[in-house]
Parts: structure tokens; C-alpha cells; sequence
């Protein structure tokens, strides 16, 4: 009798427990419930960067009619929750940078040609190509939705181009002063190539990171190089040499013509003088010509006599001689 009611006891005892857990565990998860709800309502409420944007996929499809529906600029950005939105953020503020290493050996290249990156130039030479492009995003709708993989795309566009230009240009000049020539070519006809493939980027710079002749011939290139750089030098320190030999030999002639011009002047000038002085002289000889011809006479001799450094009057049977100085 003592084990029925005891059995009892604890049979209602396990039916209040089972009891009390159910109505806390009812309580709490109408909390849960409730909290699970407000994260699915509050789940499109994002903050979007500085240097990026953001677009909205409702249902999949890009939500907005116009651009500025489409693409929303940094701020607050309100949406419906992730089952209904999806906002994807594209970084157009970065300056993103690919190396395409496509047509680039590393050391020697070896008898399987196919297994190396090289190209060949416009002079039937073998040159292996490494370059460094920048680009920005400039249309993000283009770039997050119609380009699965933008970097490989990318690098695709610039080894067509690379290879394509590369035919049209000597080694010489692409191992020399050709370089930004060449990237800047390279760069106009890939950027075309991207924008017919609506990718929403713009390239912004490409450099060429490596260009040299396979390491099997590199020797002789190295040597040509070096020949082609000191018959520029020798070429420049002729040029040099003769532009110093003409403005010496100019500076010379400008001389001798300014002192002939200025002997010439004077050799006028006393010309003149000596001119006028015979035409007086011949006015007044014309007068008195005795006493012209004897002051004449006088005056020549007086000339005479200065340029003398001394005067010998030779001895004769009356006179003695005697040194004048």
C-alpha cells in the first residue's frame, strides 16, 4: 500500500516537472522566435564604405530602373531581408593590380618551346614579357554582374594584346627606348577589347616589369646592348665636341669681322681727313703756292726729322762732321 502512494507521488511529481518544462520552454521560444525575427527584418540594414558602392539583387534580378536606383553611394543602406535582397558591395575606390607573366620564362627556356612563355617581334627575334597593370572599376553593375572572373579575364585581354602589338616591334627597340611606347600601345587596344566586353573596369597604367632575350642568347644581346650604348655615347661627346669646335670658330669670325669693320671705319675716317686736308691745302695753293710748297717742305722735314733717332752730317773739306742727336 506504502509503494502504491509513493509510486504515485513520484509519478506526479515527474507530471508537474515535465509540465513546468514545457511552459518554459513555450515562454523562451517566443523569445527566440521573436529575436529570429527581428535579425530577418533588420538583416538588410548595411553600411556601406567609403571607396565602395553597392548594389541590390531582389529575388535574384538587380533591383532599380535608372543608375541611380541601381548603384547607391556610401551611407546607410536600407533593404528587405537576405531571403528577399541581396546587396552586393563592389570596391570602386581600389586600385587593383594583375601581373600577366603569359609570355615570361623564368631562366633558361630549354628544347620544349611550347612548355615556355615567349613572343615573337616584328624582327623574327625571341623576347620573354612580364608586365604590372593597374585598373580601376568604373562601372560596377558591368563588373559585379555581367563578369564571373574579371582578374583571368583581364589577363587574357592584355597577353592577346601583348602578342598582337609585340609582331609590329623590333627587339632592339623594345629592349631600349621603346618601352613605354610599347605599354601604352598595348594598353589602348586591350582597354577597347574591355570595353566590347562590357568588363566596367578602365586601366589606369601598365609597366613593363621584365623584358629580355631568352637566357640562352642573353650574352650576346647583353654585348650588342652595350656597343649600341657607347656608340650613342661616342656619338654625343662628337656632337658635343663639334658644337665647342663651331662656337669657338663662330666666336673668332664675329671677332675678325668686328675688328675689320672696325679698322675699316677708321681707315675711312683718316681717309676723309687726309681728303679734306689736300683740298684746303690746294685752295690756298692755288694763291700762294711758294709759300705753300716751302711750308709743306718745312713740315715734312719737321716729321722727318721725329722719326730719325739721330742725325750725321758727314765731314767735307769746310766742316767737320758732327752727331746730331
Amino acid at each position: 500500500m506504502n509503494e502504491n502512494v509513493e509510486m504515485k507521488k513520484e509519478g506526479e511529481k515527474r507530471s508537474n516537472f515535465v509540465a513546468d518544462l514545457l511552459t518554459t520552454s513555450v515562454k523562451y521560444f517566443k523569445w527566440i522566435v521573436l529575436a529570429i525575427v527581428l535579425v530577418i527584418l533588420f538583416s538588410g540594414l548595411r553600411t556601406v564604405k567609403e571607396g565602395e558602392v553597392a548594389l541590390i539583387l531582389r529575388f535574384g534580378k538587380l533591383a532599380g530602373d535608372t543608375r541611380e536606383e541601381q548603384v547607391h553611394e556610401p551611407g546607410l543602406l536600407f533593404a528587405f531581408p537576405y531571403v528577399i535582397d541581396e546587396v552586393v558591395t563592389v570596391p570602386t575606390g581600389k586600385v587593383f593590380e594583375v601581373t600577366v607573366d603569359t609570355h615570361y620564362t623564368e631562366g633558361e627556356m630549354g628544347p620544349d618551346v611550347e612548355a615556355n612563355g615567349y613572343c615573337i617581334t616584328g624582327d623574327h627575334n625571341v623576347v620573354r614579357l612580364s608586365t604590372s597593370l593597374k585598373y580601376t572599376i568604373s562601372d560596377p553593375v558591368a563588373y559585379a554582374l555581367y563578369n564571373s572572373d574579371v582578374e583571368t579575364t583581364v589577363r587574357g585581354v592584355i597577353s592577346s594584346a601583348t602578342t598582337a602589338y609585340v609582331a609590329f616591334v623590333k627587339i632592339d627597340s623594345l629592349l631600349t627606348d621603346g618601352k613605354d611606347e610599347f605599354a601604352a600601345a598595348v594598353m589602348e587596344r586591350a582597354q577597347k577589347v574591355l570595353d566590347e566586353m562590357e568588363c566596367g573596369i578602365t586601366l589606369s597604367g601598365l609597366e613593363i616589369v621584365s623584358v629580355a632575350p631568352p637566357a640562352e642568347v642573353k650574352l650576346m644581346f647583353d654585348n650588342v646592348n652595350t656597343a649600341t650604348v657607347r656608340q650613342e655615347t661616342v656619338k654625343a661627346e662628337a656632337e658635343q665636341y663639334r658644337e665647342s669646335v663651331l662656337a669657338t670658330a663662330k666666336s673668332q669670325v664675329d671677332s675678325k669681322i668686328s675688328s675689320a669693320r672696325v679698322n675699316q671705319n677708321n681707315a675711312v675716317s683718316e681717309a676723309r681727313q687726309l681728303l679734306a686736308e689736300f683740298y684746303g691745302l690746294l685752295e690756298e695753293y692755288k694763291t700762294q703756292p711758294d709759300v705753300v710748297i716751302l711750308r709743306v717742305y718745312h713740315e715734312k722735314l719737321a716729321e722727318l726729322y721725329q722719326k730719325v733717332g739721330k742725325i750725321v752730317y758727314v765731314e767735307d773739306d769746310e766742316n767737320p762732321g758732327i752727331i746730331l742727336p
